[in-house]
């Protein structure tokens, strides 16, 4: 079946993506090529991480013309919102390369307080990620209820780590930024449950449990920037060893969660 080959070629296409990040990070762990040697060195690493940014929008361009061909609305549609969402995310990606060297934006106690500048937009990009496994959600009959209790939940749960990891002496707007988004993302990875909910958890295909899991690694992914880069180390992070755990994590997160349209294209097919 067309749409069985064109998910294992996509889904091979991400894998050597993610290759090719953990192999950028091995490789500065290892003193090899890094972020901490010369200028020039620095922004090369991050320019070469940008890149494979590059390559995870082509690929899920690929996926959205591919979709376009299948005339499914909704995959169509949900493959737009991924679209936005990546670009929204890549643009947060630029800002975490820190390519300026600024530090302390915020406050004198937080060194690498320009992860929180890229939550102006990881955060709209994360939202519309959110709101497209809603709209599945609804669509396949998750209640309200539902919805509304394991997000207060996940919100709760939420505060209470961030307030736990929390710096008292850090500004108050780099605070309620971080805070705010430390929730966003804990109910992205809730949004995991209410995508298997809606294909009813042994129903789902093996792709649905990636684009879960996926949707996981992303809240893993700005956990392990909370506690270890922004507020780890009295505020100073322990940078830059978190940031090449973080790359290969978050990475993973935006290809499989990309998978999201083909997903439900596939899904309809079983």
């Amino acid at each position: 079946m067309p749409t069985v080959i064109e998910c294992n070629r996509t889904m091979k296409t991400a894998i050597i993506i993610w290759l090719i990040a953990v192999t950028q990070s091995l490789l500065a762990i290892s003193g090899i090529f890094g972020i901490t040697n010369t200028t020039y060195e620095r922004i090369t690493f991050g320019l070469l991480e940008l890149m494979t940014m590059v390559l995870v929008i082509a690929n899920l361009a690929a996926i959205n013309r591919f979709i376009a061909k299948k005339k499914h609305p909704i995959a169509y549609k949900l493959g737009r919102l991924c679209f936005y969402s990546l670009l929204f995310c890549f643009i947060g990606d630029i800002i975490n390369r820190n390519f300026l060297q600024q530090f302390y934006q915020y406050d004198s106690l937080i060194k690498h307080s320009y992860l929180a500048d890229s939550v102006v937009f990881f955060f709209p990009g994360y939202l519309i990620l959110t709101a497209a496994v809603v709209y599945i959600a609804k669509l396949k009959g998750v209640s309200n209820r539902f919805l509304i209790t394991t997000a207060i939940l996940a919100s709760i749960t939420a505060l209470y780590t961030y307030f736990d990891m929390h710096l008292a002496n850090s500004s108050t707007l780099l605070t309620l930024i971080t805070a705010s988004y430390s929730v966003l993302v804990s109910i992205l990875a809730v949004s995991a449950i209410w995508l298997l909910k809606a294909f009813r958890w042994r129903q789902a295909s093996l792709k649905i449990w990636l684009v879960a899991f996926g949707l996981v690694l992303a809240m893993i992914a700005d956990a392990i920037i909370g506690q270890f880069w922004i507020f780890g180390n009295q505020g100073q992070g322990y940078f830059p060893m978190v940031s090449h755990i973080n790359w290969i994590i978050y990475v993973a997160s935006q290809l499989l969660v990309q998978q999201l349209p083909l997903a439900l294209l596939q899904n309809k097919h079983r």
